[in-house]
Formats: C-alpha cells, sequence, structure tokens
C-alpha cells in the first residue's frame, strides 16, 4: 500500500550509546542511558482521556499497556498481538467481544491488574469525553454499550453497532489501561475536572499510567513549555521477556526549533532526534557520517475553516478559498520536492481515496473570483482573512507552508492573508477555545483504516474535537453506515458512494494540501536496528502508531 509520508530524522542505534551509569538501579544490573531530542511537546497532558497529540500518545505508549498491541510483523507491516489480554473472542453478530486477561501482571507499585481495572478505564474514558479528547473524537460511545466484568481475568464489551476496526481501536493509547490510585473521580460523575493534568515536582501524579514498560521519573516544564524527561525503566513490568526495555534510563530533552534539534545532533548532545526540518536535512544527506533511509508513513496535512461564525460560514467562500490552494507549489518551495499533492482526506491507496478536490483546481483562480464576487469582493475589496500556523515544529515547514499558501491565495488578486503564528500547545487551546478563522493542522493516524480519516473530520460527534462547528446529517449517516459494517465490499460501496465524494467536496470544511517524506538518520558509526519511532526507540521495536 502506498501511504503519504511523513517528515522524521531519528538517530537510531541498538547497542548501548553510554557507558554505564550505575549498578544499582536495577538490581545490580548496568544502567544503559539513552538521550533523545526533539522540537515536538506534549500538546495538552499524558492522562488518555485527553491526549490526543502524536507526541502524547507516544509517551503514554511507553507508560502504559493496552489489550492489544501493534508489533512489525516478518513482512514489514504491523500486527495487532496479544497484550494485557491473551485471548479473545466474538460472537457471531459482531457485538459482543469477550477478553481472557493475563494473569500476573502488577501496577508499577505491585498491586495486581484484573477485569476491574479494563472496565474502569472505559467507563471513565467515556464519561469524561471531553470534545477535545480521543474518546470523542474517536467516538468510542457510539459503538460501545457497555463494559461489563465477566470474572477476575475475563472481561466483555457489549457493543451497539458492529464496528470493523474495534480491535485496532484497543491497541491505541486512548484504551492503555488508567491505575485508578491516580485517576480517581472527584465527584459524583466522570467529567473533564477529573483529567490528570502536569502536577509541577511530581511527576507520578502528572500521569494515570502504570502498566507499561517505563516510569515517568521526571518532568520538567519551564514558563509552561517542557523542558524535560526522564522515563526509568519499570522492573514490574509484564512482558520484560519480549526485550522491550532496551535501555534502563531516558532523557528527553526538549528544542525550541528544528534548528537547536540538529545542532544537538551534529554535537552528539542527543542519541536520537525527532522533527529535524527540512532545512537540515540536505546536509544530513551528505554527511558521509551519517546514514540516511527514506521510509513511508501516513501522515496528512490540510486547511481548517471555522463554520462558527462569518466568513467561513459561507459555503461558497471555502470553496473560493479551497479553490486558490496551489499544491504544486507547497510541494516544490515549502518541501523542495520532498512531498506529494494531496487531494483527498483519505491517502493514496487506502479503500475509499477520491481525488475530488482536484476539480476545484491547483489553483482555479477564476473560479475563486467567480465565487466571491457575490459578496462584494473582487481587486479594490479583497476578501481577507487571518491564517494561523504552528511555530514548534510539531509540523513539518509550517512557516514556509503558511507562507505559500499566502501567497498562492493573494495571487487570486481578490484575497489578503494575514499570517499569525502561536507555539503548539498555545495552537492546541486556540483550536478547543474556537478563535482561529482558518488554521493549517495534521493528522497522524490512530490506526490505518479509511473511517480514521472520515469519522474524526466529517462525522459531527467525530470531528467535535477541532472545534470547526461542521455538521452536515447526510453525511453522517453515510459515515455511521460504513464504519458500523464488518464486511469489506459494503465499506467500498459506502467509501466510493459519489454522495460521499461530493459532499466531502461541495461542503469543503476542509481542505487537505500534502503528503509529506519521512527521513531517518543514524551515524554510521553504531550498530543499527530499526525503530519506528524515536519516543518507540526507548521501549516497543516496531510497535509504534500505526502512522509509523
Amino acid at each position: 500500500m502506498k501511504l503519504v509520508y511523513f517528515i522524521l530524522a531519528v538517530l537510531l542505534f541498538s547497542a548501548p550509546l553510554c557507558a554505564p551509569i550505575s549498578s544499582r538501579a536495577f538490581g545490580g544490573q548496568l544502567e544503559w542511558s539513552l538521550t533523545l531530542g526533539t522540537s515536538d511537546s506534549v500538546e495538552s497532558c499524558l492522562d488518555p482521556a485527553l491526549a490526543f497529540d502524536y507526541f502524547g500518545w507516544e509517551i503514554i505508549r511507553n507508560l502504559g499497556s493496552g489489550l492489544v498491541s501493534y508489533r512489525l510483523g516478518t513482512t514489514g507491516d504491523l500486527e495487532l498481538m496479544p497484550a494485557l489480554a491473551t485471548s479473545w473472542s466474538i460472537s457471531p453478530d459482531g457485538l459482543i467481544w469477550a477478553f481472557n486477561l493475563r494473569r500476573g501482571v502488577v501496577y508499577d507499585d505491585g498491586t495486581e491488574f484484573n477485569a476491574s481495572y479494563v472496565k474502569y478505564t472505559f467507563d471513565r474514558g467515556m464519561g469524561i469525553a471531553d470534545p477535545s479528547g480521543p474518546f470523542s473524537g474517536i467516538g468510542y460511545s457510539d459503538f460501545i454499550q457497555n463494559v461489563t466484568v465477566v470474572s477476575e481475568f475475563v472481561v466483555n464489551f457489549y457493543l451497539k453497532t458492529p464496528f470493523a476496526p474495534f480491535l485496532s481501536l484497543l491497541g491505541l493509547p486512548p484504551s492503555y489501561i488508567v491505575d485508578p490510585r491516580y485517576s480517581s473521580m472527584h465527584g459524583t460523575s466522570w467529567s473533564s475536572n477529573d483529567i490528570v493534568f502536569y502536577t509541577e515536582g511530581n511527576a507520578r501524579a502528572s500521569n494515570p499510567m502504570g502498566l507499561g514498560p517505563y516510569r515517568l521519573a521526571n518532568w520538567t516544564r519551564v514558563a509552561g513549555k517542557d523542558s524535560e524527561m526522564i522515563l526509568v525503566a519499570n522492573p514490574s513490568y509484564w512482558d520484560t521477556g519480549a526485550g522491550y526495555q532496551r535501555n534502563t534510563k531516558a532523557t528527553i530533552k526538549f528544542y525550541a526549533d528544528s534548528t537547536g534539534l540538529a545542532s544537538a545532533v551534529r554535537s552528539h548532545e542527543i542519541d536520537v532526534a525527532s522533527r529535524v526540518g527540512l532545512s537540515e536535512i540536505g546536509s544530513m544527506n551528505t554527511d558521509p557520517s551519517l546514514h540516511v533511509w527514506e521510509g513511508n508513513g501516513a501522515f496528512i496535512q490540510y486547511l481548517c475553516l471555522q463554520e462558527e461564525y462569518w466568513p467561513f460560514n459561507e459555503t461558497s467562500i471555502r470553496q473560493a478559498v479551497a479553490s486558490a490552494v496551489n499544491r504544486t507549489a507547497l510541494v516544490n518551495t515549502a518541501f523542495q520536492g520532498r512531498a506529494q499533492s494531496l487531494f483527498s482526506l483519505i491517502p493514496n491507496g487506502l479503500l475509499g481515496h477520491a481525488d475530488s478536490f482536484q476539480s476545484l483546481g491547483d489553483p482555479n483562480y477564476t473560479r475563486t473570483v467567480e465565487l466571491l464576487a457575490p459578496y462584494g469582493f473582487n481587486e479594490t475589496n479583497k476578501f481577507t482573512f487571518t491564517l494561523w500556523y504552528e511555530t514548534s515544529g510539531h509540523y513539518p515547514q509550517s512557516q514556509q507552508q503558511a507562507q505559500v499558501l499566502k501567497t498562492s491565495m493573494e495571487a487570486s488578486g481578490v484575497i489578503t492573508v494575514n499570517l499569525q503564528n502561536l507555539e503548539w500547545a498555545a495552537m492546541g487551546s486556540a483550536r478547543r477555545a474556537g478563535t482561529m478563522e482558518a488554521f493549517i493542522y495534521g493528522w497522524y493516524p490512530d490506526y490505518v483504516d479509511p473511517n480514521d480519516y472520515v469519522y474524526p473530520f466529517l462525522h459531527s460527534i467525530g470531528g467535535s474535537w477541532l472545534q470547526l462547528n461542521y455538521a452536515n446529517p447526510v453525511m453522517d449517516r453515510l459515515v455511521e453506515w460504513a464504519r458500523g459494517n464488518i464486511y469489506k465490499r459494503a465499506r467500498e460501496l459506502v467509501s466510493t458512494d459519489t454522495r460521499l465524494d461530493c459532499q466531502r467536496l461541495s461542503d469543503c470544511a476542509f481542505v487537505p494540501k500534502l503528503a509529506v517524506c519521512r527521513y531517518v538518520f543514524q551515524h554510521r558509526r553504531y550498530l543499527t536496528r530499526h525503530y519506528t519511532s524515536p519516543q518507540n526507540m526507548v521501549d516497543r521495536e516496531g510497535a509504534g502508531k500505526s502512522s509509523e
């Protein structure tokens, strides 16, 4: 399958990188330390009830475990494997999933895991259901009726309707089992007040996990921005025999931009680097001390338009802006050719992909002028709006993308674009508040399935996390039917249904833009082993988020 690409720059190592630091931390075993650097950050928190960002999910993967997990198969594809559940069965109608749980598993404080913690986790997540979180964004309550404890080590999930990607969903960080001692209810019912946030000076109170290969030993923020994290191996981890604790300690250092991060790579201040910018890739590609790979991912980027108020509550104005997007310029200018144009929310190669936005042009300024004319906009009275982008390096080439979009839209002669920026955490807050009329965003899929490129955007509940106020009853019905049908042929029919395709195009709530390449860098002097992401190098070989 050909997927869209994602920029990633990583130094990969399989052998320990440092001299032994201590022989006391692991009961007499030598401690091996790894230092990681990133220009990314935690968007909101490390609570799976709210965390819905790539970096936050990767940390949660290291701190927790789910009923099933993603592992890299022998063919290079991701496979779902037993984790906290050893086996499962499905009723003939697809509505009851019974899971047999692993015995002898304990939290990092020694408390034994059992079925009650599974029920607690899902009751909590669906009860909180924060509009900006994954339980609303993915729509857990849309298909899960309830979770029932059958016995100490058997738990049943009762579904409202068959849901084809259900098992894939259980391998995601929102489905990772929390520790009730660090995720308690503060009132008489679950609410967003029960979400666990960063607590200064107390890393343990800053996350509700405890079943993963690592523990969060330190989390430092300066002026509200991530500065450093330290993860140490969890001696109580249930799956140490699989070799997921490659290092006994990992220090994550946060950099303000990719320039500082690249400098740390070259000076060997860090062993692994995540999110080195395109401007640095060229020189690294010619560095004889580095080995470079180019790999696939499933990351997409798109333009979001706020529909709650003027001007983007007008469909024709959204279509006019979409018609003025020059994807060719984005690919060649912002990404130096290391990208491909995207005309669908569903990436190339996935079921349901259709280049519907190609009909709007690339660009088509005549259409832009015609659509804006009825509102009185022309060369002397230009349509003006503000486009927001992030500055923390969370997405590749954000500033360059914004500048190219400004240039291409203003080339229509009837549009003026004002650019504004925010660092990543602040942009997340602005998104939740609905204060940005137009902004550049991206999507790292929860699981590689067409549903995960449709429901979180085009369904009125699933897309609520973006706070764009898009809602279309026809689209809701089509999406619900497709995600509930377990038969591939039936899902294909609705995914490629011309009604769905036309609705995506006519609504123009989201304008897909780009597919980008991913790069991996490794010093040649070290032995290598492939890991799917820098955070996963800390623990799970090949068990990264499905976008990786």
